[in-house]
């Protein structure tokens, strides 16, 4: 990858994660863009209130945004580029990605709890819209190399090799173990769609040290849950398929059951075309 879009926002959650993405962009030797947008304020009629002017707010912003890159700089070391635009943060990214060639968009993920607050979040928004891969940083993450990756894989979809290159980067950069972790969600031994989605696996992840890790489990949500409370590991990933499994895991009805108040780092693949 080629530049790390660092979504800001000014928060102690969006400073977390301008250190997870630092760290990224120098071990990858990447370009980091520092990206902020901002909406307008819409005046209620019949309430008082200042005049603030575009460029009164541009600048603001834009003062902001220099102190994060300031930060980085003298933190890591590394030249950082920046810019403020006016709309919906969605939008501008998606945008942004094309016009950038963006590899990687890292976003903090604000509040207590964990990934029930991806639920309505920008975060959310974002990922829907992008191809591009997402790394959504809980508050409450703690950046350390990564020696261990669990991938929650859903063999149901087949997915190209081509989507995983981001994931392969990371792995070989760090030196880290893939650990493929399959749900098996009924009783009744190996599926065809789990043999194939196996041999398919081995294809992606040949030359990377990886193992398989099947759990028997009919909620998906709480079986990852419960394997990255007794394992350690640095970063989870899972692919997000139109309309399928990560929205599953991931909705309201579920949410709860799956806010366990993770730490780690959660690596979204989008598997869109």
């Amino acid at each position: 990858m080629n530049t790390i879009l660092l979504a800001v926002d000014f928060s102690p959650a969006s400073r977390n994660a301008a250190v997870f993405a630092a760290e990224l962009a120098k071990l990858l030797h990447t370009r980091l863009l520092l990206f902020h947008a901002y909406m307008l304020p819409t005046p209620i009629s019949e309430v008082p209130y200042a005049m603030v002017t575009v460029d009164n707010l541009q600048k603001e912003n834009e003062d902001q945004i220099k102190k994060e890159a300031d930060w980085i700089h003298d933190n890591y070391g590394l030249e950082v580029e920046w810019l403020v635009r006016i709309g919906i943060a969605s939008d501008e990214i998606k945008t942004l990605t094309k016009e950038k060639e963006i590899g990687l968009i890292v976003m903090g993920m604000k509040g207590a709890g964990g990934l029930d607050k991806i639920i309505g979040s920008t975060t959310t928004n974002v990922s829907r819209k992008v191809k591009t891969p997402v790394l959504v940083v809980p508050h409450n993450a703690s950046y350390s190399p990564v020696k261990h990756i669990t991938y929650a894989s859903d063999f149901t979809y087949k997915t190209s090799t081509r989507l995983f290159n981001p994931l392969l980067e990371l792995t070989r950069a760090f030196g880290a173990k893939t650990h493929i972790l399959f749900v098996r969600q009924n009783h009744g031994g190996k599926s065809d769609q789990e043999l194939t989605g196996r041999k398919s696996s081995e294809i992606i992840f040949e030359g990377v040290d990886h193992e398989y890790v099947i759990i028997e489990e009919p909620a998906v949500n709480q079986a990852i849950s419960k394997y990255l409370q007794q394992h350690s590991s640095e970063m989870l990933v899972m692919v997000a398929h139109k309309h399928t499994f990560l929205e599953r895991v991931f909705s309201k009805n579920h949410t709860t059951a799956m806010a366990y108040e993770t730490h780690v780092p959660l690596l979204i693949l989008q598997d869109k075309d």
